[in-house]
């Protein structure tokens, strides 16, 4: 199950980390931005002596000496765009999840109301137990005897909410699994 305060948490840490990404990002660019400023900038004292022609096949010689713009530059930029996406996806996939585990809940708490009182007190204490309780436990419930528990569970058992695991001489009552991980 998909709690709020851990999808909140995962979401919060993944827009911080996506946004680190990019300010990252944006000064790695500005930094080489810069530096290729730095690089191109004629010396004031040599262009007075050198002719407009000369200024110019300076420039462009400069031009083609420059680096080719690297691609790692732009890699946290693309993990940014990357972790933004997941972070994203991983939020509407979370609250899908979250929906579908109310639904769940809400129809299996509606299908135990077609079960009777003592029916609903022995899944009830199932679920208090861990989902295992010894069948003699069951018999000391209130309004419940040894054989209104054994005609309880009978009708449980052929629903097939529980069944019974034999321990020597006595009986282990066990909620389905499933059902179990759905009311707990």
């Amino acid at each position: 199950m998909v709690r709020t305060d851990n999808r909140n948490l995962i979401l919060g840490i993944g827009i911080i980390v996506s946004f680190a990404l990019l300010i990252m990002s944006i000064s790695i660019y500005f930094s080489y931005q810069h530096d290729q400023r730095e690089q191109s900038r004629l010396d004031p004292n040599t262009i007075t002596d050198m002719t407009i022609d000369e200024i110019k096949q300076s420039i462009v010689a400069q031009r083609a000496a420059q680096p080719v713009f690297h691609s790692y530059y732009l890699l946290p930029f693309m993990g940014f765009i990357g972790l933004l996406v997941g972070t994203v996806i991983f939020y509407i996939m979370s609250d899908k999840v979250v929906q579908q585990e109310h639904t769940l809940k809400n129809n299996s708490k509606i299908i135990l109301n077609f079960l009777t009182s003592p029916e609903k007190k022995v899944i009830e204490t199932l679920l208090e137990n861990g989902g295992k309780v010894q069948q003699y436990e069951l018999s000391h419930l209130p309004n419940l005897n040894k054989v209104k528990t054994h005609r309880i569970l009978l009708n449980l058992e052929q629903k097939k909410i529980i069944h019974k695991e034999r321990l020597g001489k006595i009986n282990k009552i066990v909620l389905d699994k499933e059902l179990y991980e759905v009311l707990k």
